[in-house]
């Protein structure tokens, strides 16, 4: 990921998250293919979320998704079930239906599609 994807707002303890934040969607790991760069984007999501931000701007999020903590929570957890759901899947389709699974109702499935069959060496990126 790199530093600095993100604006910080110490007065306002507020974070706008560009794209290492997202909230209702999945989260598009297209342009992170290894879990290493996925670990060090985690890394950088519990540095921000030490922070304790009140405001959170996802970069990606759904029309109703929360503008608080529980976006970085939800990148989080979804980079670690993406890893976990990799390494169970045989293929691309299987990590897309198994992440379907876990996230019903999240919007953006092109993120997974694209990001399944590139994590699985299945698709060219980059």
């Amino acid at each position: 990921m790199g530093n600095r994807r993100y604006l910080w707002v110490p007065t306002l303890k507020a974070v706008v998250g560009g794209v290492m934040i997202f909230c209702g969607v999945h989260v598009w790991t297209a342009d992170t293919p290894t879990p290493a760069i996925r670990a060090t984007w985690r890394k950088e999501l519990a540095a921000i979320a030490a922070r304790q931000p009140t405001v959170v701007i996802p970069g990606h999020m759904a029309l109703d998704a929360a503008t608080d903590a529980s976006a970085i929570a939800h990148t989080i957890a979804y980079l670690e079930a993406f890893d976990t759901e990799l390494g169970k899947s045989a293929d691309g389709a299987a990590l897309i239906a198994a992440m379907t699974a876990l996230y019903p109702s999240a919007d953006m499935p092109v993120a997974i599609q694209i990001g399944a069959k590139v994590a699985k060496n299945e698709m060219p990126w980059g």
